[in-house]
């Protein structure tokens, strides 16, 4: 448990300085509502493209993997935000979600770029 606690807390230092982002002058991000959030995210890898990804089941069932560990959570969404558990924990982190594109930034604030990722279509693992 303390593993993958430390995994999540990773993804969120390691995704803002490895995400993989295509060049794009002045990208141009706008916040999502639930439905735009469920269409979006639901069924889709939330990654950096090549270090963690997270997958969203329809079932509200959270699969996170980093540097070949995996662990599981929850999600939901909750007034316009999506809100995930962290490894370990029951207690769920709320983010409103921000999209420029394939481009993805999950926001505790809406000033803040606390944590950003792109989306792909979900791969097994």
């Amino acid at each position: 448990m303390r593993h993958q606690a430390a995994c999540l807390a990773t993804l969120a230092i390691v995704s803002t300085a490895f995400v993989s982002r295509p060049a794009v002058p002045q990208e141009t991000f706008r916040m999502l509502g639930e439905k735009d959030i469920r269409a979006t995210v639901v069924s889709k890898d939330i990654t950096d493209g090549a270090h963690w990804s997270i997958y969203l089941r329809p079932d509200g069932a959270l699969v996170g993997a980093e540097s070949g560990s995996r662990w599981t959570g929850t999600w939901n969404i909750q007034k316009n935000k999506l809100c995930m558990s962290t490894p370990g924990s029951k207690a769920l982190d709320c983010y409103d979600v921000w999209m420029s594109g394939q481009n993805i930034s999950l926001r505790l604030r809406k000033d803040d770029d606390s944590f950003g990722g792109i989306i792909e279509k979900h791969k097994a693992n």
